[in-house]
């Protein structure tokens, strides 16, 4: 047995360095913008993005939020069995063979269909409990969620069953205020008349929730009783999001990842360069191999394409990005030492060095989201959290 408690110390140069800080700092201003009547479900699916749904969900707790979502029932019972006892919600639908599970764990799952709403029942009905639901309405996205008009009728088969409960009424955006707010306000209008008609039948409808991130900022009349902002705590707004609007919530990117220079040597001019050697140096010049390559979860795509920012200068990714290892051209002369840190994408900030990418510079080079870069970063990048 290692002498060694790797467990505690993962001996990697590679890292994500999440900032629980700036975290704390953009919730708050979140918090700030939508105002004390209007609570959040902050959306952690997807490990929290690549930030590492655990940490994220604790730091939030003691923020006050209360309220979190995830994508499947894996995600969920890994907040459960870190001690997450806040609301949970599972945005995506469940296998019935995953109910069992959902009910025992007190998960309150979106459904959309009668067929889900009589399996939770029985399974609640069996664990002797009461299972809460979240009725989806698919007012525009074209994704789950049952038609506007057969809201009513499952909102009534939800609140006659003694094993059930409603839990709250949602529906998704797939263009918000920013590329098309007139669509979005005829979603909120569709949502808000159906809605009225549950409780024309005397049915309480629970939370109301529709907003992602850029509803959020560019639409008000979204916020209903609660919104589930994602990118945005993180520290990216959604494209076309106006300057005026950033400014009235300030947030910062929480992620950075960097690695280390591990090898440094001097070429000739036309020495090629990884794998295709589809880059050759113009000149003498000393070029550098990095730890991180696309096993890492940074872009192939950026072969040719990236800069990492090392000791205050920005410098180019040159040749093919390898698994493991990717290479920068430092120029003729360079100050660069053996195992400095070199930052890959981070935040961006003031001052006489070079300001380091963040994930929209990467988003825009390999023609993605910034969703895609934090969360692409795998499993076996060490997250290395400032509290």
């Amino acid at each position: 047995m290692s002498p060694y408690n790797l467990g505690k110390y993962r001996l990697r140069a590679t890292r994500a360095v999440i900032n629980l800080n700036i975290l704390r700092d953009n919730l708050k201003a979140i918090k700030r913008y939508i105002g004390p009547t209007v609570s959040i479900a902050l959306s952690i699916k997807a490990n929290a993005y690549g930030h590492g749904a655990v940490a994220v969900a604790k730091t939030a707790e003691a923020l006050g939020i209360t309220t979190f979502g995830v994508s499947n029932t894996d995600e969920a019972v890994e907040l459960r069995n870190a001690g997450i006892a806040s609301r949970i919600l599972l945005y995506s639908l469940p296998l019935p063979e995953e109910i069992p599970v959902l009910v025992n764990e007190g998960i309150e799952c979106f459904v959309g269909d009668e067929k889900l709403i009589i399996l939770f029942s029985s399974e609640a009905r069996r664990q002797n409990t009461v299972s809460v639901l979240h009725l989806k309405v698919d007012t525009g996205m074209g994704r789950i969620g049952c038609s506007p008009e057969n809201l009513p009728p499952l909102a009534e088969e939800v609140s006659k069953n003694k094993n059930l409960r409603l839990g709250g009424i949602c529906t998704h955006f797939p263009a918000s205020g920013s590329t098309d707010a007139y669509f979005t306000k005829k979603q909120i209008k569709i949502f808000n008349y159906w809605v009225g008609k549950v409780r024309d039948k005397g049915i309480l409808p629970g939370v109301l929730h529709a907003a992602n991130s850029d509803a959020l900022l560019t639409v008000p009349e979204s916020h209903m009783d609660m919104v589930r902002p994602g990118l945005l705590v993180y520290g990216y707004y959604p494209d076309g999001i106006a300057d005026s609007v950033k400014k009235k919530v300030p947030v910062k990117p929480v992620m950075e990842f960097k690695t280390k220079v591990v090898f440094l040597k001097r070429v000739k001019a036309g020495t090629p360069i990884s794998y295709g050697m589809i880059y050759k140096t113009k000149r003498e010049t000393v070029i550098t191999t990095l730890a991180a390559g696309y096993g890492d979860g940074y872009n192939r795509l950026l072969s040719n394409r990236g800069k990492v920012l090392i000791r205050g200068k920005l410098y180019p990714i040159v040749g093919r990005i390898c698994m493991d290892q990717c290479m920068a051209d430092l120029g003729p002369r360079s100050d660069v030492k053996l195992y400095d840190d070199a930052i890959l994408f981070g935040r961006k900030g003031s001052g006489k060095a070079e300001n380091p990418l963040d994930a929209d510079d990467i988003a825009r080079m390999t023609e993605t989201i910034p969703y895609e870069v934090t969360l692409l970063i795998t499993k076996r990048v060490p997250r290395v959290y400032i509290v």
